[in-house]
């Protein structure tokens, strides 16, 4: 795991998704946040070697995973924080999760995660418990797609580009395999 997260703070990735969802006119409910940074924590560590999106941790709360830090300072409103420019490749990744999840409900969601077990291991430990982030990557690393949950390499979604004679490309990034 490289220890220098892509993004400054949870706050970066969190008014993305905000932002992505007003852009769609809808209303991102504050459990919907929590999930989907959730996720986009665990998909990214899983695509991209173990790697953090963010200097986030989760914990295990009744209703699902939370970043307590972020539930807090947000509780009553979107705070002013400065926020650094988020580079193409991390905002392209952003995207890809909220294409991917952010048109399901938050009890979805909800549902989904409480059944993985990085959320299950820690909830049975108690209410408040941290959610170790390389159980994340492990399990989402590993999960073959079922109805709710895909696999980490269908989450990101391919970047359209122009080739040399301007025609549209689809292209991914190149990770190689990682020898164990």
């Amino acid at each position: 795991m490289k220890n220098k997260p892509v993004l400054s703070t949870v706050f970066e990735a969190a008014f993305r998704f905000i932002d992505l969802a007003l852009n769609d006119n809808e209303y991102l409910q504050p459990q919907k946040l929590h999930r989907l940074l959730y996720l986009a924590q665990a998909y990214y560590g899983a695509n991209y070697h173990g790697n953090m999106l963010m200097p986030a941790i989760f914990v295990a709360e009744e209703f699902g995973p939370v970043e307590p830090n972020l539930y807090a300072v947000m509780e009553e409103s979107r705070p002013d924080v400065r926020l650094k420019a988020i580079d193409p490749k991390t905002s392209h990744f952003l995207e890809s999760i909220w294409s991917q999840f952010g048109h399901h409900t938050v009890e979805h969601l909800s549902m989904t995660v409480r059944n993985h077990p990085p959320f299950t291991k820690a909830y049975k430990e108690g209410i408040g418990t941290i959610i170790p982030f390389d159980e994340l990557v492990e399990f989402y690393a590993s999960v073959r797609k079922t109805a709710t949950t895909p696999e980490a390499k269908e989450v990101v979604r391919p970047r359209v580009m122009r080739s040399h004679k301007g025609k549209p490309v689809a292209t991914t990034d190149w990770l190689p395999r990682r020898i164990k």
